[in-house]
C-alpha cells in the first residue's frame, strides 16, 4: 500500500501524456501523483489499524496550496527526471513524516523529496528531452487530502480510500 496526493485533471492527463511520449510506458497504469508514503506490504491483519493511523493524520493537517514549477532530476543516483513541488513541499514533508510513524513506520532509503516523476528508467537522451519538456511546467490547486493506493501484480494502482483533510 502507498500513500499519495493525487493530481488533478487536467495536469494528471497532460502528465501522463507527456510521459507515454517521452517512452515511459509505466505511466499508462500509474497517474501522476506525489508520493507520500511508497509502496509498502501491508499485512492484512494489519490494515484497520493502518486505516486508523491514516484517518488520525490527515485530522491533523489542514489543506494546503500546491505549485509545481520547472523541473529537476534525482540523476546520477536515480534514472529520474521530476516536476519541481516548489509551494507545499514543506507540507508534503510533514505529512510524509507523519504517515511515516505507529503501523507504517519504516526507514526511509533516501532522504524524502516532494515532486512528480516525469521520467523513469529511460535513456540519457529522453531524460534530456523530459528535463526540457519540464522546465516550462507551471500547475497550482489546492490538497483537499490523501489517497491510500493498493499496488497491483500487474504494476497498475488500485485507490483503496480517501483521507480529508480537518478543514
Amino acid at each position: 500500500m502507498g500513500v499519495v496526493v493525487a493530481v488533478p485533471e487536467p495536469w494528471v492527463s497532460q502528465i501522463t501524456e507527456a510521459r507515454l511520449a517521452l517512452g515511459d510506458e509505466a505511466a499508462a497504469n500509474v497517474p501522476a501523483h506525489i508520493t507520500i508514503m511508497p509502496p509498502l506490504a501491508v499485512c492484512v491483519d494489519d490494515r484497520e489499524a493502518v486505516f486508523e493511523h491514516l484517518r488520525a493524520v490527515a485530522k491533523r493537517h489542514t489543506p494546503f496550496k500546491i505549485t509545481i514549477r520547472g523541473s529537476g532530476s534525482f540523476l546520477p543516483v536515480s534514472p529520474v527526471v521530476f516536476l519541481n513541488v516548489e509551494d507545499g513541499a514543506r507540507e508534503c514533508e510533514d505529512l510524509a513524516d507523519d504517515v511515516r510513524s505507529g503501523p507504517l513506520e519504516y526507514k526511509l532509503r533516501f532522504p524524502y523529496h516532494a515532486h512528480i516523476t516525469l521520467a523513469h528508467g529511460l535513456s540519457e537522451a529522453r531524460l534530456e528531452a523530459a528535463l526540457e519538456l519540464g522546465r516550462g511546467f507551471e500547475a497550482s490547486w489546492t490538497v483537499p487530502g490523501f489517497r491510500l493506493d493498493k499496488l497491483e501484480a500487474d504494476g497498475s494502482y488500485t485507490s483503496v480510500a480517501l483521507f480529508d483533510f480537518s478543514s
